[in-house]
């Protein structure tokens, strides 16, 4: 029967913009230096007649998105663009009424044969080019547009409404009998009015004086070194990437990063670290090793360091090793292993501590990641993937929403692409103001997802 309040998709619109990153983003599959922003717009009717609008974006990332450089960065652009023109002309001709959880549910359905539909367009291009967290990253911004939508049809914040008297099924519908008669309002916080920031430091990034290429690369509205951002923004919460060619060169690299934080005049007691090496571990011993030089070098950054993330490749299927000798000492959580809903009692098996949610992922599938995490009493972080724009608003309501095992979140458009999306920017500025290291969200929530 559903609710009142379902909606039914009328029409989509989508755009792909092309944006130019102000230093280049360094990963372990490659460099970031242009990438595709989605911006699209979701037109809906509910049961009742009502018309209503919803907004969605994100950035497409295949350097994140596929698990190797084996094809050219713009054939893999092409095919995300590509997926995300099938979704959307699906969705066009849609013509069901339901919640967004349950319209979200059955687009990650969808999404294998999409899949294959859009490879199959593409030429040339092999069977089964397009990875699933490509995919999701494809269908974000759609997705986000449905929730953003419904929540503006009922006239509040969409987190108010994820409970029982606006969906049509508990959480067992999604992830099982475990969850029978919980609706994810049961699971979220109070919202947050403060929000930590967490900065990305790379091995390439100056500490405290700016090497003659830094100072080159550098645009001249940013700092330039980690000293200069901390005194600019007053971020205390740091993201580290590593090397990972050696141990002990790495947790000097993360002390290294520690005790610049502290001679910039932050009381070491409230640095926090997190250690990201991009899935460059080939195996499990590589990070006992640093971890142990850390307790006996350097037991101060060792105490502040939070948790690891995706250390080792993403592929779970190929595992010839867990992750409980490393979780027995600091959390290790995952990213981009964190692919199909069904595959969440697998990282509990391999011994993974939690999960890194992003809205990368939609909306839909962060949401009910969330709520299994939550009720498995996993470690959670809210992470990021270069948010500009409308994207940063939706993450960071979310991060305001959640109940995170550590009180900060990644947002790193700020170092690598402040300057994209103006108009967003101007319509949401105190998203994009940091100020002792935290954000400060506006008063009164607004309508749908921002």
């Amino acid at each position: 029967m559903g609710k009142p309040t379902d909606i039914q998709v009328i029409d989509v619109t989508w755009r792909f913009f092309d944006e130019r990153m102000a230093t280049p983003l360094h990963f372990s599959r490659g460099v970031i230096n242009e990438i595709t922003y989605v911006r699209v717009v979701v037109t809906a009717h509910t049961r009742l007649g009502q018309t209503t609008r919803g907004d969605g974006a994100i950035f497409l990332s295949p350097r994140w998105a596929f698990p190797t450089s084996g094809q050219d960065y713009p054939h893999k652009d092409d095919l995300m663009r590509g997926l995300c023109n099938r979704i959307g002309e699906v969705l066009r001709g849609d013509g069901e009424y339901c919640d967004p959880l349950q319209k979200g549910f059955q687009l990650l359905a969808l999404l294998p044969d999409l899949m294959r539909a859009s490879e199959r367009q593409s030429v040339p291009t092999a069977p089964y080019a397009i990875p699933y967290l490509a995919a999701l990253n494809c269908l974000a911004p759609f997705d986000a547009a449905i929730h953003d939508a419904w929540g503006r049809a009922l006239s509040g914040p969409v987190y108010r409404f994820y409970d029982r008297e606006w969906l049509n099924d508990d959480l067992s519908a999604y992830l099982g009998l475990d969850l029978q008669g919980l609706y994810p309002r049961a699971l979220l916080g109070a919202r947050r009015s403060r929000l930590a920031v967490q900065h990305v430091v790379s091995t390439d990034h100056a500490l405290q004086e700016p090497s003659d290429e830094s100072a080159k690369l550098a645009p001249h509205d940013l700092p330039q070194t980690l000293v200069d951002w901390i005194r600019r923004d007053g971020v205390f919460c740091f993201k580290v990437r590593t090397h990972v060619k050696d141990p002990v060169a790495d947790g000097m690299w993360l002390q290294q990063v520690f005790k610049t934080a502290a001679s910039a005049g932050i009381d070491q007691e409230r640095i926090r670290l997190t250690l990201d090496p991009n899935e460059a571990c080939v195996h499990p011993d590589f990070l006992l090793e640093m971890l142990a030089w850390l307790e006996t070098n350097a037991p101060e950054t060792l105490q502040a360091l939070d948790y690891i993330e995706q250390p080792t490749h993403r592929d779970l299927a190929r595992y010839e090793f867990t992750m409980h000798r490393v979780a027995a000492h600091k959390p290790v959580i995952v990213d981009e292993a964190l692919g199909k809903l069904d595959e969440l009692p697998l990282l509990v098996q391999l011994g993974w501590s939690g999960l890194g949610i992003k809205t990368c992922r939609g909306q839909t599938h962060a949401l009910l990641a969330y709520c299994w995490a939550r009720r498995n009493n996993l470690f959670v972080t809210v992470q990021d993937l270069t948010n500009p724009g409308l994207a940063l608003v939706h993450s960071a309501n979310l991060a305001a929403q959640l109940q995170r095992s550590i009180d900060y979140f990644e947002t790193n458009a700020r170092e690598f692409a402040p300057h994209a999306r103006p108009d967003e920017q101007a319509r949401h500025p105190a998203y994009f103001r940091v100020r002792a290291g935290q954000i400060t969200l506006p008063g009164a929530p607004g309508l749908g997802l921002y």
